[in-house]
């Protein structure tokens, strides 16, 4: 935050995910299988953006919400309320899906996986984008709240932590 107040929402996506393919496997499945169907202008889903370098760049994904590896075990979790569109699924699919979807997005907002971060001026904020699904808590905001945000790609971050472990090693 540079400026203002605000709140932010934190779930640990891989909590819910365990969660839930205990309790519904099949639901899971379906997540990890089936997904989302995104798109995101980034000029015009931000209109506050000066960044004229980005007018007419969209994203488009199709990608199931649990991401998982050849053993099926979780590597990471996206969704985003935002920018879905229409999905793509196999039509006699949908009832099924839509309610392991429904039920994994109960879940995300539910008070057992979800925290509330204050935010105040001069504060940071770094997660994990691949495990930790983060909001705005937008009616918690002052209204000259003024944010910056960053990436940092996650190969640089373990390519940095293994230069680091091999030079304390030496």
């Amino acid at each position: 935050y540079v400026k203002g107040y605000g709140a932010n929402t934190l779930t640990d996506g891989f909590a819910v995910a365990k969660d839930l393919r205990a309790q519904d496997p099949e639901a899971y499945e379906l997540l990890a299988t089936y997904g989302y169907d995104g798109e995101r202008d980034l000029a015009a889903s931000r209109m506050d953006s000066t960044q004229a370098i980005a007018k007419g760049l969209v994203l488009r994904r199709k990608h199931p919400i649990f991401d998982v590896d050849a053993n099926r075990e979780l590597t990471r979790v996206q969704y985003n309320e935002v920018f879905r569109m229409p999905l793509t699924l196999p039509f006699d699919l949908f009832p099924k899906w839509y309610a392991a979807f429904s039920k994994f997005v109960s879940m995300v907002h539910s008070d057992k996986y979800q925290r509330t971060v204050p935010m105040k001026e001069k504060t940071i904020l770094l997660v994990n984008n691949w495990r930790v699904l983060h909001g705005r808590a937008g009616a918690m905001a002052s209204p000259d709240r003024h944010l910056v945000g960053g990436t940092i790609v996650r190969e640089c971050v373990y390519s940095k932590s293994m230069q680091l472990a091999k030079a304390l090693k030496e």
